[in-house]
C-alpha cells in the first residue's frame, strides 16, 4: 500500500510539473491541448479498446427499414497501466454523411478519476433506413497513462468493429379508390400506388383467381351487392406486399320496365266496336 502511494504521488507531481513546464506533445500526429509528460506509440505499448457489435448481425438481411444497433465496448488490456478510461465513441454508417457520438469525454484529467469509463454499452433502434447493402463501423477512442520509472507515459489509441448488413423490405401497397364507396355502375376505377419498382402485379376479387395487371385499371361487369379486393405487388427480390382488403358495394338501378303497350289496344278496339254499335242503331232509328 505504501509503494502504491508514493507511485501515485509521484505520478500526481509529474503532471503538475509538466503542466507548469508549459510542454504541449502531440498524439498520433494531432495536437493534444493537454500538457503532458510523454506521449507513447499506443502500438507499442497497449492493446486497442475492443468492440463486439450485437446487431445488425453480420451478412443478414432485414425486412424492415427499422434495425437495432446494439453494441459493447471495452478498453483495450495494457501492459502496465496505471490509468486508462474510454474517452469517445461514435459510428459511421454508409447511409449518413457524419459520424454520431454516443459518448464524447476528451478532457483529460489528473488520474485516479472516479467516474471514469471503462466499459461502455449501446442499444438504440435506427429507422428510416434505405433499402439496399449497408455497413456500419463502430469506433473507440481510449486514453491511458502509466509510469515507467520517474517518467509519466501517456497514449492515445483507437478501435473499431464494422457490419455488413442489407434491408430489403416488401412493397408497400395502397389502395386510392374504391374504400367504403357505393358505385351505381357496374364498370368501377382500381387506382393505386405502391412505394418502390415491382416486377408483378395483381389483384383478387371476391376470393376469386388472382387477376395480373401493370397499373391502374377498371374493374368492369360487378354485379350489384357488396365485394371485396386485394392488391398485390411483388418485388425483384421476390418480397410480395399486399394493401388492405377494401370492401366496397355495387348499387346499378334496375332499368325501366318497358311501356304496355298492349294495354292500349285493348281500349281501342272497345272504343271502335262500341262506335260500331251506336252508327247501327242510329240507322235504324232513322229508317
Amino acid at each position: 500500500m505504501e509503494k502504491k502511494t508514493l507511485i501515485t504521488a509521484a505520478f500526481i507531481s509529474m503532471l503538475l510539473l509538466s503542466a507548469a513546464a508549459g510542454t504541449q506533445f502531440v498524439s498520433l500526429g494531432k495536437a493534444n491541448p493537454w500538457m503532458g509528460t510523454d506521449w507513447v506509440s499506443p502500438s507499442d505499448y497497449t492493446k486497442p479498446p475492443t468492440l463486439k457489435i450485437v446487431s445488425p448481425q453480420e451478412n443478414m438481411i432485414y425486412t424492415s427499414n427499422n434495425v437495432t444497433l446494439s453494441f459493447n465496448a471495452h478498453v483495450g488490456k495494457p501492459v502496465t497501466a496505471a490509468y486508462v478510461r474510454l474517452m469517445q465513441i461514435y459510428y459511421k454508417t454508409d447511409w449518413e454523411q457524419n459520424e454520431t457520438y454516443v459518448y464524447n469525454n476528451e478532457a483529460i484529467s489528473i488520474p485516479y478519476e472516479p467516474n471514469a469509463i471503462t466499459e461502455f454499452s449501446y442499444n438504440m433502434n435506427l429507422t428510416g433506413m434505405p433499402e439496399g447493402k449497408h455497413y456500419i463501423t463502430v469506433h473507440a477512442v481510449e486514453w491511458g497513462a502509466y509510469i515507467d520509472g520517474l517518467f509519466v507515459h501517456m497514449y492515445r489509441t483507437n478501435g473499431s468493429s464494422s457490419v455488413n448488413f442489407a434491408i430489403d423490405v416488401s412493397p408497400i401497397v395502397s389502395v386510392l379508390s374504391l374504400v367504403n364507396k357505393t358505385y351505381d355502375l357496374s364498370d368501377v376505377p382500381l387506382d393505386f400506388t405502391v412505394n418502390q419498382p415491382v416486377s408483378q402485379i395483381a389483384y383478387n376479387l371476391d376470393g376469386k383467381e388472382n387477376i395480373t395487371i401493370s397499373g391502374n385499371t377498371t374493374l368492369t361487369g360487378l354485379s350489384n351487392g357488396e365485394h371485396n379486393i386485394t392488391v398485390y405487388a411483388r418485388d425483384e427480390t421476390g418480397n410480395t406486399g399486399a394493401s388492405e382488403t377494401i370492401i366496397f358495394n355495387v348499387a346499378k338501378p334496375e332499368p325501366p320496365e318497358p311501356f304496355p303497350t298492349t294495354m292500349l289496344i285493348a281500349p281501342s278496339a272497345s272504343v271502335a266496336i262500341v262506335g260500331a254499335g251506336l252508327l247501327v242503331y242510329f240507322k235504324k232509328r232513322k229508317h
